[in-house]
Protein backbone atom coordinates (compact mmCIF):
# COMPACT_ATOMS: atom_id res chain seq x y z
CA UNK A 1 0.00 0.00 0.00
CA UNK A 2 1.41 3.53 -0.75
CA UNK A 3 1.95 6.40 1.48
CA UNK A 4 -1.17 7.76 1.87
CA UNK A 5 -3.63 5.94 0.56
CA UNK A 6 -6.98 4.23 2.31
CA UNK A 7 -6.97 1.45 3.60
CA UNK A 8 -10.21 -0.49 2.92
CA UNK A 9 -12.51 -1.36 5.73
CA UNK A 10 -12.51 -4.80 5.13
CA UNK A 11 -14.20 -7.26 7.34
CA UNK A 12 -11.77 -10.72 8.22
CA UNK A 13 -13.91 -12.44 10.51
CA UNK A 14 -15.47 -15.78 10.79
CA UNK A 15 -18.81 -14.45 10.07
CA UNK A 16 -18.67 -11.13 7.28
CA UNK A 17 -21.59 -12.52 5.83
CA UNK A 18 -24.48 -13.19 8.53
CA UNK A 19 -27.52 -15.24 7.50
CA UNK A 20 -30.53 -17.41 8.98
CA UNK A 21 -28.88 -20.38 7.00
CA UNK A 22 -28.21 -23.31 8.49
CA UNK A 23 -27.76 -26.90 6.83
CA UNK A 24 -27.41 -29.09 9.45
CA UNK A 25 -23.66 -29.79 9.16
CA UNK A 26 -20.90 -29.07 11.29
CA UNK A 27 -19.30 -26.10 10.75
CA UNK A 28 -14.98 -26.21 10.24
CA UNK A 29 -14.12 -22.88 8.89
CA UNK A 30 -14.33 -20.15 6.38
CA UNK A 31 -13.55 -19.25 2.54
CA UNK A 32 -10.22 -17.48 3.16
CA UNK A 33 -10.17 -14.26 0.49
CA UNK A 34 -6.97 -13.73 -1.69
CA UNK A 35 -6.02 -10.88 -3.49
CA UNK A 36 -6.02 -10.40 -7.14
CA UNK A 37 -2.49 -11.31 -7.77
CA UNK A 38 -2.51 -14.75 -5.61
CA UNK A 39 -5.71 -15.69 -7.48
CA UNK A 40 -4.60 -14.94 -11.28
CA UNK A 41 -5.96 -14.00 -14.53
CA UNK A 42 -9.64 -16.60 -14.23
CA UNK A 43 -12.78 -16.22 -15.98
CA UNK A 44 -14.31 -14.23 -13.57
CA UNK A 45 -14.32 -10.27 -14.16
CA UNK A 46 -15.51 -7.16 -12.27
CA UNK A 47 -16.83 -4.19 -13.86
CA UNK A 48 -15.74 -0.19 -12.99
CA UNK A 49 -17.68 1.71 -15.62
CA UNK A 50 -18.99 5.00 -15.75
CA UNK A 51 -16.35 6.94 -14.52
CA UNK A 52 -15.91 8.83 -17.52
CA UNK A 53 -19.28 10.01 -17.09
CA UNK A 54 -18.35 11.26 -13.09
CA UNK A 55 -21.25 8.65 -11.79
CA UNK A 56 -18.44 7.90 -9.02
CA UNK A 57 -14.62 8.67 -7.61
CA UNK A 58 -12.29 6.12 -8.24
CA UNK A 59 -9.96 7.43 -5.81
CA UNK A 60 -12.04 6.73 -3.19
CA UNK A 61 -12.98 3.33 -3.57
CA UNK A 62 -9.70 1.97 -5.25
CA UNK A 63 -8.56 0.29 -2.31
CA UNK A 64 -11.26 -2.54 -2.41
CA UNK A 65 -10.27 -3.59 -5.66
CA UNK A 66 -7.25 -5.96 -5.46
CA UNK A 67 -8.54 -7.65 -1.63
CA UNK A 68 -12.10 -8.46 -4.18
CA UNK A 69 -9.66 -11.52 -5.76
CA UNK A 70 -10.87 -10.72 -9.48
CA UNK A 71 -7.73 -10.51 -11.66
CA UNK A 72 -9.84 -8.88 -14.90
CA UNK A 73 -11.33 -5.34 -14.77
CA UNK A 74 -13.61 -3.44 -16.88
CA UNK A 75 -13.26 0.23 -17.56
CA UNK A 76 -14.51 3.21 -19.82
CA UNK A 77 -11.90 5.21 -21.58
CA UNK A 78 -14.42 8.22 -22.36
CA UNK A 79 -13.53 9.97 -25.72
CA UNK A 80 -16.14 13.00 -24.61
CA UNK A 81 -13.83 13.10 -21.62
CA UNK A 82 -10.55 12.26 -22.72
CA UNK A 83 -10.92 15.23 -26.09
CA UNK A 84 -12.49 18.23 -24.79
CA UNK A 85 -10.87 19.91 -27.61
CA UNK A 86 -10.50 18.60 -31.05
CA UNK A 87 -7.23 17.10 -31.36
CA UNK A 88 -6.02 17.40 -28.18
CA UNK A 89 -6.04 14.07 -25.43
CA UNK A 90 -5.41 14.38 -21.83
CA UNK A 91 -5.24 10.80 -20.39
CA UNK A 92 -4.30 11.61 -16.95
CA UNK A 93 -7.27 10.41 -15.39
CA UNK A 94 -7.71 7.43 -16.57
CA UNK A 95 -3.82 7.04 -16.46
CA UNK A 96 -4.39 6.59 -12.56
CA UNK A 97 -7.10 3.75 -12.84
CA UNK A 98 -4.89 1.97 -15.49
CA UNK A 99 -2.18 2.17 -13.58
CA UNK A 100 -3.44 1.42 -10.44
CA UNK A 101 -4.96 -1.59 -11.70
CA UNK A 102 -1.76 -3.33 -13.52
CA UNK A 103 0.34 -2.40 -10.26
CA UNK A 104 -2.17 -4.37 -8.06
CA UNK A 105 -2.46 -7.51 -10.04
CA UNK A 106 -5.47 -6.61 -12.11
CA UNK A 107 -5.81 -6.61 -15.80
CA UNK A 108 -7.95 -3.77 -17.37
CA UNK A 109 -10.37 -4.63 -20.10
CA UNK A 110 -10.68 -1.33 -21.60
CA UNK A 111 -14.11 0.17 -23.46
CA UNK A 112 -13.44 2.49 -26.35
CA UNK A 113 -17.07 3.87 -25.44
CA UNK A 114 -18.61 6.71 -25.98
CA UNK A 115 -18.63 9.36 -28.34
CA UNK A 116 -17.88 12.44 -28.64
CA UNK A 117 -20.64 15.58 -29.49
CA UNK A 118 -17.69 17.94 -30.31
CA UNK A 119 -17.42 16.73 -33.84
CA UNK A 120 -20.85 16.65 -35.96
CA UNK A 121 -22.12 13.39 -36.09
CA UNK A 122 -19.65 12.44 -33.13
CA UNK A 123 -22.32 10.25 -31.39
CA UNK A 124 -23.39 10.44 -27.85
CA UNK A 125 -21.59 10.70 -25.44
CA UNK A 126 -23.78 8.06 -22.95
CA UNK A 127 -25.86 4.77 -23.03
CA UNK A 128 -27.81 4.34 -25.70
CA UNK A 129 -27.05 7.02 -27.69
CA UNK A 130 -25.47 6.94 -31.54
CA UNK A 131 -22.30 5.36 -33.17
CA UNK A 132 -20.32 8.07 -34.68
CA UNK A 133 -21.51 8.76 -38.42
CA UNK A 134 -20.25 10.89 -41.80
CA UNK A 135 -16.62 11.35 -43.03
CA UNK A 136 -15.78 13.93 -39.91
CA UNK A 137 -16.71 12.36 -37.25
CA UNK A 138 -15.40 9.19 -38.30
CA UNK A 139 -11.87 10.60 -39.10
CA UNK A 140 -11.78 12.01 -35.34
CA UNK A 141 -13.24 8.59 -34.11
CA UNK A 142 -10.25 6.89 -36.00
CA UNK A 143 -7.47 9.11 -34.33
CA UNK A 144 -9.48 8.67 -31.00
CA UNK A 145 -8.76 4.79 -31.20
CA UNK A 146 -5.18 5.35 -32.77
CA UNK A 147 -3.68 7.67 -30.18
CA UNK A 148 -6.04 5.64 -27.25
CA UNK A 149 -4.10 2.32 -28.48
CA UNK A 150 -0.92 4.11 -28.78
CA UNK A 151 -0.71 5.35 -25.24
CA UNK A 152 -1.63 2.11 -23.95
CA UNK A 153 0.19 -0.08 -25.45
CA UNK A 154 2.32 -2.02 -23.27
CA UNK A 155 -0.52 -1.72 -20.34
CA UNK A 156 -3.25 -3.18 -21.90
CA UNK A 157 -3.95 -5.81 -23.89
CA UNK A 158 -7.55 -6.77 -23.42
CA UNK A 159 -10.01 -4.31 -25.40
CA UNK A 160 -13.87 -3.91 -26.00
CA UNK A 161 -15.76 -1.73 -28.58
CA UNK A 162 -18.37 0.12 -27.76
CA UNK A 163 -20.94 -0.90 -25.43
CA UNK A 164 -24.70 -1.52 -26.01
CA UNK A 165 -25.45 -0.31 -29.49
CA UNK A 166 -28.52 -2.02 -29.97
CA UNK A 167 -29.93 0.00 -26.75
CA UNK A 168 -29.85 2.41 -29.77
CA UNK A 169 -32.71 2.20 -32.90
CA UNK A 170 -30.26 4.15 -35.35
CA UNK A 171 -27.40 1.72 -34.43
CA UNK A 172 -27.82 -0.83 -37.62
CA UNK A 173 -25.82 -4.19 -37.43
CA UNK A 174 -24.44 -2.98 -40.39
CA UNK A 175 -23.30 0.26 -38.39
CA UNK A 176 -21.72 -1.72 -35.87
CA UNK A 177 -19.89 -3.98 -37.72
CA UNK A 178 -17.75 -1.77 -39.60
CA UNK A 179 -16.91 0.63 -36.29
CA UNK A 180 -15.92 -2.52 -34.68
CA UNK A 181 -13.95 -3.38 -37.58
CA UNK A 182 -11.97 -0.16 -38.07
CA UNK A 183 -11.66 0.14 -34.55
CA UNK A 184 -10.20 -3.29 -33.91
CA UNK A 185 -7.51 -2.62 -37.29
CA UNK A 186 -6.50 0.29 -35.67
CA UNK A 187 -5.74 -1.15 -31.94
CA UNK A 188 -4.06 -4.37 -33.76
CA UNK A 189 -1.37 -2.18 -35.40
CA UNK A 190 -0.30 -0.75 -32.43
CA UNK A 191 -0.78 -4.25 -30.41
CA UNK A 192 -0.93 -6.92 -32.97
CA UNK A 193 -1.80 -9.18 -30.04
CA UNK A 194 -4.33 -7.61 -28.60
CA UNK A 195 -7.61 -9.29 -27.03
CA UNK A 196 -10.59 -7.59 -28.48
CA UNK A 197 -13.94 -7.77 -27.88
CA UNK A 198 -17.29 -7.53 -30.45
CA UNK A 199 -20.74 -6.82 -30.19
CA UNK A 200 -20.99 -5.94 -26.60
CA UNK A 201 -25.09 -6.38 -26.73
CA UNK A 202 -27.96 -5.36 -24.27
CA UNK A 203 -28.39 -9.21 -24.22
CA UNK A 204 -28.39 -12.43 -26.72
CA UNK A 205 -29.61 -11.07 -29.73
CA UNK A 206 -29.58 -13.34 -32.45
CA UNK A 207 -31.26 -11.80 -34.59
CA UNK A 208 -29.22 -8.31 -33.99
CA UNK A 209 -26.12 -10.49 -34.05
CA UNK A 210 -26.65 -12.67 -36.63
CA UNK A 211 -26.30 -9.52 -40.09
CA UNK A 212 -23.05 -8.24 -38.27
CA UNK A 213 -21.51 -11.61 -37.79
CA UNK A 214 -22.31 -12.52 -41.35
CA UNK A 215 -20.35 -9.25 -42.52
CA UNK A 216 -17.65 -9.77 -40.52
CA UNK A 217 -17.48 -13.44 -41.82
CA UNK A 218 -17.59 -12.06 -45.75
CA UNK A 219 -14.90 -9.74 -45.04
CA UNK A 220 -12.44 -11.97 -43.38
CA UNK A 221 -12.68 -10.01 -39.85
CA UNK A 222 -13.47 -12.26 -37.33
CA UNK A 223 -10.27 -13.20 -36.81
CA UNK A 224 -9.71 -9.95 -35.32
CA UNK A 225 -11.83 -10.56 -32.61
CA UNK A 226 -11.09 -12.50 -29.49
CA UNK A 227 -14.54 -12.46 -27.99
CA UNK A 228 -18.13 -11.17 -29.01
CA UNK A 229 -19.86 -10.01 -25.72
CA UNK A 230 -23.58 -10.14 -24.30
CA UNK A 231 -24.96 -8.73 -21.46
CA UNK A 232 -28.02 -10.17 -19.36
CA UNK A 233 -30.06 -9.15 -16.65
CA UNK A 234 -32.71 -11.53 -16.04
CA UNK A 235 -34.54 -11.79 -13.33
CA UNK A 236 -34.18 -15.37 -12.71
CA UNK A 237 -30.56 -15.79 -13.77
CA UNK A 238 -30.33 -19.69 -14.52
CA UNK A 239 -33.55 -18.86 -17.17
CA UNK A 240 -31.01 -17.13 -20.16
CA UNK A 241 -29.04 -19.86 -20.81
CA UNK A 242 -31.31 -21.33 -23.74
CA UNK A 243 -30.67 -17.85 -25.37
CA UNK A 244 -26.99 -17.92 -24.49
CA UNK A 245 -26.32 -20.99 -26.01
CA UNK A 246 -28.39 -20.01 -29.35
CA UNK A 247 -26.27 -17.10 -29.34
CA UNK A 248 -22.99 -18.82 -29.09
CA UNK A 249 -24.16 -21.31 -31.57
CA UNK A 250 -24.72 -18.37 -34.07
CA UNK A 251 -21.51 -17.28 -33.44
CA UNK A 252 -19.69 -20.17 -33.57
CA UNK A 253 -21.04 -20.78 -37.26
CA UNK A 254 -19.82 -18.23 -38.57
CA UNK A 255 -16.38 -17.46 -36.36
CA UNK A 256 -15.86 -21.32 -35.07
CA UNK A 257 -13.94 -21.19 -31.85
CA UNK A 258 -15.05 -17.78 -31.11
CA UNK A 259 -14.95 -16.77 -27.30
CA UNK A 260 -18.28 -16.21 -25.48
CA UNK A 261 -18.15 -13.56 -22.75
CA UNK A 262 -21.31 -12.58 -20.40
CA UNK A 263 -19.78 -8.80 -19.74
CA UNK A 264 -22.47 -7.16 -17.68
CA UNK A 265 -24.64 -8.33 -15.01
CA UNK A 266 -25.96 -7.65 -11.68
CA UNK A 267 -28.65 -7.21 -9.07
CA UNK A 268 -29.98 -4.19 -7.02
CA UNK A 269 -29.00 -4.63 -2.94
CA UNK A 270 -32.54 -2.21 -2.99
CA UNK A 271 -35.58 -1.91 -5.12
CA UNK A 272 -35.89 1.44 -6.36
CA UNK A 273 -35.35 1.54 -10.10
CA UNK A 274 -38.04 0.32 -12.01
CA UNK A 275 -36.10 -2.33 -14.30
CA UNK A 276 -37.40 -5.80 -14.05
CA UNK A 277 -34.03 -6.62 -12.41
CA UNK A 278 -33.82 -4.01 -9.45
CA UNK A 279 -37.92 -2.95 -8.69
CA UNK A 280 -38.77 -6.29 -6.81
CA UNK A 281 -39.82 -6.36 -3.27
CA UNK A 282 -37.47 -9.15 -2.86
CA UNK A 283 -34.61 -6.94 -3.92
CA UNK A 284 -31.97 -6.60 -0.83
CA UNK A 285 -28.44 -6.61 0.58
CA UNK A 286 -29.56 -11.24 0.41
CA UNK A 287 -30.79 -11.69 -2.84
CA UNK A 288 -27.91 -9.59 -4.01
CA UNK A 289 -25.59 -11.98 -3.12
CA UNK A 290 -27.44 -15.35 -4.04
CA UNK A 291 -28.03 -13.49 -7.50
CA UNK A 292 -24.82 -12.56 -8.13
CA UNK A 293 -23.52 -15.68 -7.11
CA UNK A 294 -25.96 -18.02 -9.75
CA UNK A 295 -24.78 -15.66 -12.62
CA UNK A 296 -20.94 -16.39 -12.04
CA UNK A 297 -21.07 -19.70 -11.72
CA UNK A 298 -23.92 -20.80 -14.13
CA UNK A 299 -22.16 -18.62 -16.52
CA UNK A 300 -18.50 -20.85 -15.90
CA UNK A 301 -20.37 -23.81 -15.38
CA UNK A 302 -21.37 -23.24 -19.30
CA UNK A 303 -17.59 -22.44 -20.34
CA UNK A 304 -18.85 -18.85 -20.48
CA UNK A 305 -16.69 -16.13 -18.96
CA UNK A 306 -18.53 -13.71 -16.58
CA UNK A 307 -18.15 -10.16 -15.24
CA UNK A 308 -20.05 -8.62 -12.61
CA UNK A 309 -21.69 -5.42 -12.77
CA UNK A 310 -20.83 -2.96 -10.81
CA UNK A 311 -18.01 -2.32 -8.41
CA UNK A 312 -19.65 0.75 -6.95
CA UNK A 313 -22.51 2.25 -6.67
CA UNK A 314 -22.69 4.65 -9.20
CA UNK A 315 -24.35 7.80 -8.67
CA UNK A 316 -26.51 8.57 -12.31
CA UNK A 317 -27.24 12.28 -12.92
CA UNK A 318 -30.61 12.63 -14.20
CA UNK A 319 -31.25 13.45 -17.59
CA UNK A 320 -35.30 12.76 -18.43
CA UNK A 321 -35.27 9.18 -19.17
CA UNK A 322 -34.09 8.09 -15.96
CA UNK A 323 -36.47 10.16 -14.22
CA UNK A 324 -39.56 8.61 -15.22
CA UNK A 325 -38.45 5.05 -14.12
CA UNK A 326 -37.57 6.84 -10.11
CA UNK A 327 -39.26 4.53 -7.69
CA UNK A 328 -41.40 6.63 -5.91
CA UNK A 329 -40.07 4.84 -2.51
CA UNK A 330 -36.89 5.85 -3.07
CA UNK A 331 -35.61 8.96 -1.20
CA UNK A 332 -32.53 11.04 -2.52
CA UNK A 333 -30.03 13.15 -0.62
CA UNK A 334 -30.16 14.99 -3.91
CA UNK A 335 -32.27 15.70 -7.02
CA UNK A 336 -29.52 15.60 -9.43
CA UNK A 337 -28.18 12.18 -8.75
CA UNK A 338 -29.97 8.96 -8.38
CA UNK A 339 -27.61 5.62 -6.86
CA UNK A 340 -28.01 2.77 -8.88
CA UNK A 341 -27.48 0.01 -5.76
CA UNK A 342 -25.57 -2.54 -8.08
CA UNK A 343 -22.48 -2.33 -6.36
CA UNK A 344 -20.32 -3.99 -4.25
CA UNK A 345 -19.08 -1.42 -2.65
CA UNK A 346 -22.35 1.05 -0.94
CA UNK A 347 -21.56 4.61 -2.12
CA UNK A 348 -23.61 7.84 -1.51
CA UNK A 349 -24.66 10.85 -3.79
CA UNK A 350 -20.61 12.49 -3.52
CA UNK A 351 -19.48 9.26 -3.94
CA UNK A 352 -18.52 8.40 -0.48
CA UNK A 353 -17.90 5.13 -0.04
CA UNK A 354 -20.09 4.27 3.06
CA UNK A 355 -19.94 0.09 3.81
CA UNK A 356 -18.63 -3.16 2.05
CA UNK A 357 -22.25 -4.59 1.42
CA UNK A 358 -22.45 -8.54 1.75
CA UNK A 359 -21.75 -8.80 -2.21
CA UNK A 360 -18.79 -7.85 -1.94
CA UNK A 361 -18.03 -10.71 -0.09
CA UNK A 362 -20.00 -13.21 -1.80
CA UNK A 363 -18.27 -12.27 -5.00
CA UNK A 364 -14.78 -12.59 -2.87
CA UNK A 365 -15.65 -16.14 -1.57
CA UNK A 366 -16.33 -17.24 -5.25
CA UNK A 367 -13.13 -15.70 -6.43
CA UNK A 368 -11.35 -17.27 -4.37
CA UNK A 369 -12.45 -20.78 -5.27
CA UNK A 370 -12.75 -20.51 -9.09
CA UNK A 371 -9.68 -19.09 -9.47
CA UNK A 372 -6.91 -19.76 -12.59
CA UNK A 373 -6.62 -23.37 -11.52
CA UNK A 374 -10.22 -24.18 -11.90
CA UNK A 375 -12.54 -24.97 -15.23
CA UNK A 376 -15.83 -26.52 -16.10
CA UNK A 377 -16.09 -29.74 -16.80
CA UNK A 378 -18.31 -29.98 -19.92
CA UNK A 379 -20.67 -33.27 -20.78
CA UNK A 380 -20.57 -35.27 -17.20
CA UNK A 381 -23.77 -37.53 -16.15
CA UNK A 382 -25.84 -36.25 -13.03
CA UNK A 383 -28.65 -37.71 -11.94
CA UNK A 384 -30.82 -34.96 -9.44
CA UNK A 385 -33.58 -35.91 -7.09
CA UNK A 386 -35.40 -32.82 -5.68
CA UNK A 387 -38.47 -31.39 -5.13
CA UNK A 388 -37.20 -28.14 -6.59
CA UNK A 389 -35.66 -27.85 -10.12
CA UNK A 390 -32.20 -27.59 -9.72
CA UNK A 391 -28.98 -26.25 -11.63
CA UNK A 392 -25.94 -28.62 -11.26
CA UNK A 393 -22.50 -27.22 -12.73
CA UNK A 394 -19.19 -29.39 -12.41
CA UNK A 395 -15.98 -28.25 -12.39
CA UNK A 396 -12.33 -29.62 -12.10
CA UNK A 397 -9.14 -28.54 -10.75
CA UNK A 398 -6.46 -28.60 -13.50
CA UNK A 399 -4.13 -32.11 -14.57
CA UNK A 400 -6.64 -34.26 -13.66
CA UNK A 401 -7.55 -32.54 -10.60
CA UNK A 402 -10.56 -32.82 -7.77
CA UNK A 403 -14.08 -31.82 -9.02
CA UNK A 404 -16.48 -29.64 -7.76
CA UNK A 405 -19.99 -29.59 -8.14
CA UNK A 406 -21.86 -26.87 -7.98
CA UNK A 407 -25.97 -26.68 -7.27
CA UNK A 408 -28.67 -24.90 -6.65
CA UNK A 409 -32.60 -24.36 -6.56
CA UNK A 410 -33.00 -22.65 -9.62
CA UNK A 411 -36.77 -22.19 -9.47
CA UNK A 412 -36.85 -18.62 -9.75
CA UNK A 413 -35.18 -15.53 -8.65
CA UNK A 414 -33.86 -15.76 -5.26
CA UNK A 415 -35.76 -14.97 -1.99
CA UNK A 416 -35.04 -13.51 1.17
CA UNK A 417 -34.93 -16.80 3.42
CA UNK A 418 -33.04 -19.73 3.55
CA UNK A 419 -35.19 -22.95 3.48
CA UNK A 420 -33.12 -25.60 2.49
CA UNK A 421 -34.72 -29.00 1.07
CA UNK A 422 -32.55 -32.39 0.60
CA UNK A 423 -31.15 -33.51 -2.80
CA UNK A 424 -29.56 -36.57 -4.06
CA UNK A 425 -27.31 -36.44 -6.54
CA UNK A 426 -26.22 -39.78 -8.53
CA UNK A 427 -22.40 -39.09 -10.99
CA UNK A 428 -21.01 -41.06 -13.03
CA UNK A 429 -16.95 -40.92 -13.09
CA UNK A 430 -16.88 -38.34 -10.60
CA UNK A 431 -15.07 -39.07 -6.97
CA UNK A 432 -14.80 -37.45 -3.78
CA UNK A 433 -12.49 -37.97 -1.39
CA UNK A 434 -13.06 -36.16 2.54
CA UNK A 435 -16.22 -34.08 1.18
CA UNK A 436 -17.38 -30.89 2.40
CA UNK A 437 -20.05 -28.36 1.85
CA UNK A 438 -19.65 -24.68 0.51
CA UNK A 439 -21.91 -22.11 0.83
CA UNK A 440 -20.89 -19.07 -1.21
CA UNK A 441 -22.97 -16.22 -0.14
CA UNK A 442 -21.57 -16.76 3.79
CA UNK A 443 -18.00 -18.56 2.71
CA UNK A 444 -19.03 -21.23 5.25
CA UNK A 445 -17.21 -24.55 5.00
CA UNK A 446 -19.04 -27.54 6.34
CA UNK A 447 -18.15 -31.29 6.89
CA UNK A 448 -19.77 -33.57 5.08
CA UNK A 449 -20.59 -36.89 7.37
CA UNK A 450 -19.31 -40.42 5.40
CA UNK A 451 -22.51 -41.59 5.35
CA UNK A 452 -24.02 -38.93 2.52
CA UNK A 453 -20.97 -39.84 0.22
CA UNK A 454 -21.40 -43.27 -1.08
CA UNK A 455 -20.43 -45.35 -3.80
CA UNK A 456 -23.15 -47.68 -4.97
CA UNK A 457 -23.14 -49.40 -8.29
CA UNK A 458 -19.58 -47.89 -9.53
CA UNK A 459 -21.13 -44.39 -9.15
CA UNK A 460 -20.78 -41.79 -6.32
CA UNK A 461 -23.94 -41.00 -4.46
CA UNK A 462 -24.54 -37.54 -2.41
CA UNK A 463 -27.77 -37.82 -0.50
CA UNK A 464 -29.89 -35.69 1.83
CA UNK A 465 -27.59 -32.82 0.66
CA UNK A 466 -29.12 -29.53 1.70
CA UNK A 467 -30.06 -27.25 -0.87
CA UNK A 468 -31.43 -23.87 -1.31
CA UNK A 469 -31.59 -21.11 -4.04
CA UNK A 470 -28.00 -19.98 -3.89
CA UNK A 471 -24.69 -22.02 -4.29
CA UNK A 472 -23.53 -24.36 -2.79
CA UNK A 473 -20.29 -26.79 -3.48
CA UNK A 474 -19.15 -29.65 -2.77
CA UNK A 475 -15.47 -30.57 -2.90
CA UNK A 476 -12.44 -32.32 -1.58
CA UNK A 477 -11.32 -30.81 1.58
CA UNK A 478 -8.18 -30.90 -0.42
CA UNK A 479 -9.57 -28.03 -2.52
CA UNK A 480 -10.32 -25.67 -0.04
CA UNK A 481 -7.71 -26.64 2.34
CA UNK A 482 -5.61 -23.08 1.91
CA UNK A 483 -9.17 -21.20 1.91
CA UNK A 484 -10.22 -22.36 5.37
CA UNK A 485 -9.73 -19.37 7.80
CA UNK A 486 -10.92 -20.64 11.35
CA UNK A 487 -10.86 -17.27 13.14
CA UNK A 488 -13.33 -15.38 14.90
Amino acid sequence: MSVGEVKPMIDHTHDRVQTTLNPGLKRIGTVKPRTAREVGRSNIAIGCEMLPRDYGNFENFKAWLAPLGIARIRIHAGWAKCETRPGTYDFAWLDRQVDYCCANGMEVLLETSYGNPIYPGGGGASLSDGLPGGDTALAAWDAWVDALAAHYKGRVKDWSTWNEPDGCKKNTPAMLADNNIRTAEIIKKHIPDARIAGLVLCWPNVKYAEPYMKILSEKGKTGLFTWMIYHDYSVNPDSCYPKVLAFAEMIRRYAPGMRIWQGESGATSSPHYSAPISSGEWNSELTQCKWNARRLIGDLGHGIESLIFTFYDPAYDQPKRYTKFIDPLWIRTREDRFMKRMGLIKCDEDFNVLKVKPAYYTVQNIASIFDSTVESAVGFTCNVHCEKPTSVYLFRKQNGGPRLLAFWDSSSHPENENRTVPARFTLTDVTFKDPVWVDTVTGAIYELPPARCTVEGGKTVLSDIPLYDAPAIITDKSVVINLISTSG
